[in-house]
């Protein structure tokens, strides 16, 4: 029960902070609009098929740098660049992860592919999100 209460407060404390972090979204695409930089994130998909890769391995989890992340399979046009949240569709499920993310339990490992030195997010783009909005350099992942 104290679990459940500490999940609401928690919760109500992410929605106020994704509203914070989606006009921090809504004001990098305009600075970026002015100095025409790149504000997208990169799709796995595209470079894959570029490159002609085709083959995968695990290596076990690690703790990844997070200004390695670059690019998601998939959900590259949900998050800006710094994988903030570009819809308010996201607030429910931001704001859920947020909350587990400052409970007792933490968070799971995302999985990554990596290319060269960059990784892109195949399962916890989420997770990156808020982990990144928490101030997290790094992150653990498979």
């Amino acid at each position: 029960m104290a679990d459940d209460s500490l999940f609401r407060s928690n919760y109500a404390i992410a929605v106020n902070k994704f509203q914070g972090v989606r006009a921090k979204a809504f004001w990098q695409d305009i600075l970026n609009l002015v100095t025409r930089q790149n504000s997208e994130l990169m799709s796995f998909d595209e470079v894959r098929a570029r490159f002609h890769l085709h083959e995968e391995s695990y290596k076990g989890i690690h703790d990844v740098p997070l200004d390695q992340i670059v690019g998601s399979v998939g959900r590259y046009k949900d998050f800006t660049a710094t994988f903030l949240p570009k819809s308010n569709d996201m607030r429910d499920r931001w704001s859920r992860v947020y909350a587990v993310a400052n409970g007792m339990q933490g968070l799971p490992p995302i999985e990554l592919y990596k290319v060269g030195e960059v990784y892109f997010v195949r399962d916890g783009n989420h997770r990156l999100s808020v982990a990144r909005e928490l101030g997290a350099k790094t992150i653990e992942a498979h």
